[in-house]
C-alpha cells in the first residue's frame, strides 16, 4: 500500500501533520518544527505559522518574525515528535519499521527517506546546489557539522497557492519517465501537460 501525494496534501489542508502507518491504518499527529528563514512570510500572513499554531496552542505567532518552513520528518536540524508524548519520530519509526513502507535501494526502513515541508515564501529563495547520494554520504562522514545528513536532495514542489519557479533543470525525457512511472505525479498535472512531455520525449 502506498501513501499518495494527494493524501499527504489532504493532511496538510486539514491543518494537521501526520505519519501514515500502513500496518495499523493509523494517523499519528506530529509536533513539527518551524524554520524561520528570512525569506519566509511574516506573522499571520504565513501559512506555516497558521498550520503550526493550529495544532500547537502554545505556539505564539509574532507579526515581526518570519515563518518559512514547517518540517515533518526526522532531519536532525528539526526532528518531529509524536504529539502529546514528545517521543522523537525517528525513535517511533525504529520500533515500527512497517510504517515506512517500501523504501528506495540503499535506504533502511528505520527512518524516513524524505523530508516533507510546507513553505510560505515572501521573497525569492537562493539557488542551491546539492550533492548526489554517494557524495552526500562522503561529505556527511567527513564534515557532519556542515552536512547534517548523508542524503542527496532531489526536490518536488506542489503549489497550494500561486507560485513561480524556474523550470528546465531536468530534461523532458527524464521528467516524462517520472510522470509515466508515478501515477500520483501525473494526477497532479493536466492532460495537456502530460501530453506535452510525451511529445518532447518522443
Amino acid at each position: 500500500k502506498k501513501l499518495s501525494l494527494q493524501l499527504l496534501l489532504t493532511i496538510i489542508l486539514y491543518n494537521t501533520s501526520c505519519l501514515y502507518s500502513i500496518k495499523s491504518l493509523k494517523m499519528l499527529s506530529l509536533d513539527c518544527n518551524v524554520q524561520q528563514y528570512a525569506w519566509g512570510k511574516n506573522g499571520s500572513d504565513s501559512k506555516v505559522a497558521a498550520i503550526k499554531s493550529g495544532f500547537d496552542p502554545s505556539f505564539q505567532v509574532k507579526d515581526n518574525e518570519s515563518y518559512a518552513e514547517l518540517w515533518m520528518g526526522t532531519h536532525p536540524s528539526g526532528p518531529s515528535k509524536i504529539f502529546n508524548t514528545n517521543q522523537p519520530l525517528k525513535e517511533w519509526i525504529s520500533s515500527h519499521p512497517d510504517a515506512v513502507g517500501i523504501v528506495p535501494i540503499s535506504y533502511t526502513n528505520d527512518d524516513l527517506p524524505f523530508l516533507f515541508k510546507v513553505l510560505s515564501i515572501k521573497t525569492a529563495l537562493s539557488i542551491q546546489a546539492h550533492p548526489d547520494k554517494i557524495l552526500a554520504q562522503e561529505l556527511h562522514a567527513k564534515f557532519p557539522t556542515v552536512y547534517k545528513d548523508g542524503n542527496h536532495k532531489p526536490e518536488m514542489a506542489v503549489a497550494l497557492t500561486n507560485f513561480e519557479a524556474l523550470c528546465g533543470f531536468r530534461k523532458p525525457l527524464e521528467i516524462n519517465s517520472y510522470v509515466s512511472e508515478y501515477p500520483e505525479l501525473a494526477a497532479l498535472l493536466t492532460d495537456s501537460i502530460v501530453k506535452k512531455f510525451q511529445e518532447l520525449s518522443a
